[in-house]
């Protein structure tokens, strides 16, 4: 709303946004990589990818913009899916303990599609290219660029931090030697097993496919700039 309907304010406080999205991409990411509860990892993350979405909100370019939407879009589906995965490997081992979870990969002892699923989670939010966190962060970063330079490659060194941290996660949690204290795991049934599955089917599927939410959001995007250009034309 502020956009379109004080584009003179907007402009004014924009590399302030701008600013303070790397700060909170910054903060979000270093404070995930110091924690050890799974949980409170994702939601640290989610702190850092709400920055990605201030600064392309800020450039206010059609590319941000489109972007912005994407991203939103992006990181609903991937921080429903991690909070999800984090929540069913509580229920089955009673921790989120990072530094007591092991090899819950092992298909006899531990959790295999749990934790493919979670590797596959991971990844998307990290921006790697296939998953529907890349195009969202990739129309943030470009369409951002040029307005904002320097706070959007702050931002990018966040999407590394992303890497690091998440790495850190999936090393830890779902390889190495299996702890003693989650061995004969109960097994997960279908009914957490489906909406994962279901969740982690379309964070692909828009990283392969993204044309069906670009044509929905695009004509939107638009319409604001254009309202935007209006207001300041009659304002003058």
């Amino acid at each position: 709303f502020g956009l379109e309907l004080f584009p003179e304010a907007w402009n004014y406080i924009a590399p302030w946004l701008a600013t303070w999205a790397a700060i909170s991409v910054l903060y979000g990411s270093f404070n995930a990589i110091a924690q050890t509860d799974m949980k409170k990892m994702v939601a640290y993350s989610s702190v850092g990818h709400m920055g990605y979405i201030l600064l392309a909100s800020a450039a206010a370019t059609p590319l941000s913009l489109l972007g912005t939407v994407f991203q939103m879009i992006s990181h609903g589906l991937i921080s429903a899916l991690l909070f999800l995965l984090v929540g069913v490997v509580y229920q089955k081992t009673g921790t989120r303990d990072i530094n007591i979870l092991r090899e819950l990969l092992n298909p006899e002892q531990g959790l295999p599609i749990i934790g493919s699923l979670m590797v596959l989670g991971v990844m998307a939010s990290a921006g790697i290219p296939g998953m529907v966190g890349f195009i969202s962060e990739f129309m943030v970063f470009r369409g951002s660029f040029d307005v904002f330079a320097a706070e959007t490659l702050f931002c990018m060194v966040g999407t590394g931090l992303t890497s690091a941290y998440f790495l850190l996660l999936a090393n830890k949690v779902f390889f190495g030697r299996l702890s003693e204290k989650v061995i004969n795991l109960p097994p997960v049934q279908w009914s957490d097993r489906i909406p994962a599955i279901i969740l982690a089917a379309i964070v692909v599927f828009l990283g392969i496919q993204p044309n069906w939410v670009v044509r929905w959001t695009e004509a939107n995007t638009s319409q604001m700039l254009v309202t935007k250009v209006a207001i300041q034309e009659v304002v003058k």
